[in-house]
C-alpha cells in the first residue's frame, strides 16, 4: 500500500475531535454547488447609489449631510429620484437623533413644496435607544410592522453606539458598533443608512478620512463620503456590490436639494483637458490627432495626455492610442 493512501485511510477511520458543548458544526458549501445556485442581482434602493445592506455615509459637519440624507428618504417615499437615479418606492423611517419636530418640519418646509401633502411613508424619531440598549431590536420590531419599509435613516451613528468594552481595540469597537446593524439589513434585504463624520486631517484617498478606524467602513456594505475639493463638493461612493464612483455636486440653497453634475474631471477640469476629452469622444486617438482636434500645442497635449493617464481619467492602448477611462455607472 503507498503511502497515501494509507494516510488517506487512516484519516478516514480517525475520529474527529469533539466539538465544544452548545457549539454545531457551520454549514458549508462546495464550489460546485455555489456554481449550479442561483441568486437574484443586487436589488437597489436607489439604482446605482444605494444598494441593499448597511451603508455609511460621511462627511464634516454643516456639509449637507443631513440634507442629503432628507432627499433619500423623501425620494424611496414617493418613488421618485434622487440625484439623477430612480428610487425604489416604500416606507422610510429617518431617525433625526440630533434635531427636533421644529427643525425637521423647517427643513421640510424648504426641502418640499407647499402646495402637496407630505409624503405619509416618510416618517421621523428624534429618540431612539443605543443598539446595545434595545436600539437594533426597536429596528427590527419597526420593519415587522410596517412590511413595505425599504429603508432607515439613522442621524448619527453617534446617538445610537453602542458602549465599548475598553479591553477592545478602536478597530474591534468600531467594527461591532455597525456588526448588528450590517446582519440586520442583509437579513431583511432592506438598506441602513448611518450617518457618520469625517476626521480633520485630509487623505488621498476620501475614504480615509472617515472618522475612526477601518473597522466603520470594513463593516458597512457601502460608504458614501461628501467631500470638497478646490473645485467644489464631490460626492464619492464605494461598496461590495456598489461600482465605485466619483460625482461632482452641488447645493442649492433656495431648494435644499443636491444635484449631480456629472464627472469631476469633466465638470473641474481645464479646459485643456476639457478640449482633450471632447476629441476623444468623437474617436481622436493619438496625441497628434487629439491636439488638431482640439486646437492645442503638441507638447502641452501630450504632457497632459500623461498627467490624465496617472490620475485615472483615460487610458492608453497600443501604438501610443489614448481612450476615455469607461464611466462605471454607464
Amino acid at each position: 500500500m503507498k503511502w497515501d493512501d494509507a494516510l488517506k485511510a487512516a484519516a478516514e477511520n480517525a475520529e474527529a475531535p469533539a466539538l465544544p458543548s452548545g457549539v454545531s458544526m457551520p454549514d458549508t458549501i462546495s464550489a460546485q454547488e455555489l456554481q449550479r445556485k442561483e441568486f437574484p442581482p443586487v436589488s437597489w434602493i436607489v439604482r446605482d447609489m444605494l444598494p441593499e445592506g448597511l451603508t455609511l455615509l460621511a462627511g464634516k459637519p454643516k456639509m449637507g449631510k443631513s440634507w442629503l440624507a432628507l432627499q433619500l428618504g423623501h425620494a424611496v417615499a414617493t418613488g421618485g429620484e434622487v440625484l439623477g437615479r430612480q428610487a425604489a418606492s416604500g416606507k422610510v423611517l429617518y431617525a433625526a437623533l440630533e434635531d427636533n419636530h421644529r427643525r425637521i418640519k423647517a427643513r421640510l418646509s424648504k426641502s418640499c413644496s407647499v402646495a402637496m401633502d407630505w409624503p405619509e411613508d416618510l416618517v421621523f424619531a428624534v429618540e431612539w435607544p443605543r443598539l446595545d440598549g434595545g436600539g437594533l431590536e426597536a429596528v427590527e420590531a419597526w420593519f415587522g410592522r410596517h412590511p413595505t419599509a425599504r429603508l432607515v435613516i439613522i442621524d448619527t451613528l453617534a446617538t445610537v453606539r453602542p458602549v465599548g468594552n475598553a479591553r477592545d481595540s478602536q478597530y474591534t469597537s468600531d467594527y461591532q458598533s455597525l456588526r448588528g446593524l450590517h446582519g440586520l439589513a442583509n437579513a431583511l434585504g432592506i438598506a441602513i443608512v448611518v450617518i457618520h463624520h469625517v476626521r480633520k486631517a485630509d487623505a488621498d484617498d476620501p475614504f480615509d478620512t472617515v472618522s475612526g478606524s477601518t473597522g466603520l467602513t470594513g463593516a458597512a456594505d457601502a460608504t458614501l463620503v461628501l467631500g470638497s475639493t478646490t473645485d467644489g463638493k464631490v460626492l464619492y461612493g464605494r461598496g461590495r456590490d456598489l461600482a465605485e464612483f466619483e460625482s461632482a455636486v452641488d447645493f442649492d440653497p433656495q431648494t435644499c436639494q443636491w444635484s449631480d453634475l456629472g464627472r469631476p474631471c469633466d465638470v473641474h477640469g481645464s479646459q485643456t483637458r476639457k478640449a482633450i476629452r471632447a476629441a476623444l469622444k468623437v474617436g481622436r486617438a493619438t496625441p497628434k490627432d487629439i491636439a488638431e482636434h482640439a486646437d492645442l500645442d503638441y507638447d502641452l497635449c501630450a504632457k497632459t495626455l500623461q498627467r490624465m493617464t496617472v490620475g485615472g481619467e483615460v487610458e492608453k492602448g497600443g501604438r501610443g492610442n489614448y481612450r476615455l477611462k469607461p464611466d462605471p455607472l454607464s
